[in-house]
């Protein structure tokens, strides 16, 4: 006969088994459907993940094919201004040249002059004229005048080595430039940073500058030629005027004798001059604008050549 202990036991197992069934595929669904959300999840954050690093390449590749943009925009331009920076030192170089050529023999004629009117001051009792004082005022204005033009000419004589300098940049530049319109590698551009430095920004101020400097030797230059003319017209004057008593001094004739000049060379010179300051005239104010342009140029090829370098970086 059953106890009632054992019904009771009986009872609640079989309770218990009732409700079994229906929590334990409550708890699965609930345990799946857990597992199911949590995939659900990884599997949507991994295709965010996806999604991020597409967009994330896109921006890339777009601030890359913005910095290019600029990059063809502005390079072929600062190529075309280093060129014509070329250009005019040539010019500035030739008329260096040709004044430090063409001065040459003026200086030792005023060297001459000097002498011989030193020793005729030395003999003013002998040789008392009014014209000598005007010739020594002559002269010292004139050695002033060259000292003066002497010092720009001395600030200048780099300017060859400048225009070698910036040749060799230009082809450089060209060369990577050509290298990527060839290649589209963008990398082929990287080169260029390290040519527009602050060494070509320098040498693009500088010659603005000497351009200035450039003009205002050849005025100079023009007014040397002018007070030449006026020594030697008084100093002729004064040889007519004195001629009885400077043929009386004998180491005068041996000794101090001028070399005269060649009046048709000195008046070209003295037209090379003209046509050269006028050549020159409006390139300092050119340059200034030109110049600006440059710089603005350059800072903004290697600010994008430095988007350039990131965007590659970021790719790799």
């Amino acid at each position: 006969m059953e106890s009632k202990k054992d019904t009771l036991t009986r009872k609640r197992t079989s309770t218990f088994q009732r409700y079994l069934l229906p929590i334990t595929l409550v708890s699965s669904l609930i345990v799946s459907g857990s597992v199911s959300y949590v995939v659900s999840k990884l599997n949507q954050s991994e295709s965010e993940k996806v999604f991020a690093d597409q967009s994330s390449q896109m921006k890339i590749e777009q601030m890359q094919q913005d910095s290019l943009a600029v990059i063809e925009e502005k390079t072929p331009k600062i190529l075309n201004d280093l060129n014509e920076y070329e250009k005019d030192l040539s010019e500035i170089v030739n008329q260096v040249e040709l004044v430090n050529e063409k001065l040459f023999p003026i200086r030792d004629l005023l060297e001459q002059i000097d002498s011989a009117t030193l020793v005729l001051s030395g003999v003013n009792s002998m040789v008392n004229n009014p014209l000598l004082g005007k010739v020594s005022g002559y002269v010292s204005n004139t050695n002033n005048a060259l000292t003066e033009l002497d010092a720009i000419l001395f600030r200048l004589e780099h300017l060859s080595q400048v225009k070698a300098d910036m040749k060799k940049t230009r082809e450089r530049v060209e060369q990577s430039y050509s290298d990527y319109q060839n290649s589209h590698d963008p990398v082929k551009l990287i080169d260029i940073e390290k040519e527009l430095d602050s060494e070509l920004i320098y040498q693009i101020e500088d010659i603005r500058n000497s351009t200035v400097e450039a003009h205002e030797a050849l005025e100079i230059s023009s007014k040397v030629l002018l007070s030449v003319n006026k020594t030697i017209s008084t100093y002729y004057s004064f040889q007519s005027s004195s001629e009885k008593v400077i043929q009386s001094l004998q180491f005068w004739k041996e000794k101090k004798q001028v070399t005269k000049i060649d009046q048709s060379q000195h008046e070209q010179f003295m037209k090379e001059l003209d046509e050269s300051s006028e050549r020159l005239k409006n390139l300092p104010e050119d340059l200034a604008k030109r110049s600006n342009e440059t710089i603005s140029s350059i800072n903004s090829v290697k600010s994008e050549l430095q988007m350039i370098r990131l965007t590659e970086a970021l790719q790799d």
